[in-house]
């Protein structure tokens, strides 16, 4: 059995909701990260704010990625709701030597059909190189355009050799489970960490989390039982639990308000529209995190 992939779907700090990037953080956190255990980070994505960032901060923060990752993969998130800045950032990504691009459908304009959202992923596909290797994003509670199997079927038979794989993130089991049973060569990426047990059960590859950038070592024991014939209930119930305690606050909001807790690194700040957690706030989160870990 091979060994399950754990990918951060790591966060961007910032020096205040309407400042800049910490890159000094993101290094500190990379190291952090691999000194966890992990096997790579997503930079960019959902829990890294990036449609709050520009083009030229995204590709900033790849290079300080890229320049600082020591032993970690990396997947870099470059969809934008603008074919055009999607595939300057994806190029760039490879220029930089991200191993895939986690790519989000164009998600301004909705009830988009397959047709063109294919289009959209085929024109993607034909301005890159042909070495490049895209991760397609299915996560319909955001974006509202989903990845159907016609789209995967389709760019399967114009650009069989890039579609490296999937980022599931619907939340939904049977979507996950028909990617596994459908696609049974695709790398299929769990995004989230309530069906990591059930995902690998299902033939995934690994997952990418939210979850991760702070409990990497509670993720990795999910995958370690399944690999060894664990207690994966056990370990699944405490990840669950977890990720429910930071639901209330978002994300990114929570997850930088723990780092700061649990780690030495400073407290960062979200980008506006997100909101940072108030002292109380960071403080119920902590207690609700605590008290999961005590049980």
């Amino acid at each position: 059995m091979v060994a399950p992939e754990l990918f951060v779907a790591s966060v961007t700090p910032f020096t205040s909701p309407s400042g800049a990037v910490d890159h000094d953080f993101i290094i500190r956190h990379l190291r952090w990260l691999e000194a966890q255990g992990v096997d790579g980070v997503v930079p960019c994505g959902t829990t890294g704010e990036g449609q709050s960032l520009s083009v030229a901060e995204r590709m900033a923060i790849f290079d300080t990625v890229m320049h600082h990752r020591g032993g970690l993969r990396v997947f870099a998130g470059t969809g934008c709701a603008a074919l055009s800045d999607t595939i300057i950032l994806t190029r760039y990504a490879f220029e930089r030597g991200a191993e895939a691009a986690l790519v989000l459908p164009p998600f301004y304009f909705k009830n988009l059909s397959d047709a063109g959202l294919l289009g959209y992923y085929r024109a993607l596909c034909d301005a890159l190189p042909s070495g490049a290797r895209l991760i397609l994003y299915h996560i319909p509670p955001m974006s509202q355009i989903p990845v159907t199997p016609a789209v995967i079927e389709g760019l399967y038979q114009s650009h069989p050799h890039m579609v490296y794989g999937v980022k599931d993130s619907s939340g939904d089991p049977a979507y996950l489970a028909m990617l596994t049973q459908r696609f049974p060569t695709l790398r299929v990426y769990v995004g989230s960490a309530a069906l990591l047990a059930q995902a690998l059960r299902d033939g995934a590859t690994g997952g990418i989390f939210a979850l991760s950038n702070v409990f990497p070592r509670e993720m990795r024991a999910v995958m370690t039982a399944h690999l060894t014939g664990g207690d994966v209930e056990t370990a699944q119930r405490l990840v669950t639990a977890l990720s429910q305690a930071l639901k209330p606050y978002g994300n990114p909001p929570a997850i930088k308000a723990l780092l700061a807790r649990l780690t030495d690194l400073p407290r960062a700040s979200s980008r506006f529209p997100l909101v940072d957690l108030t002292p109380d706030e960071a403080e119920t989160l902590w207690t609700a995190v605590r008290k999961v870990e005590a049980t």
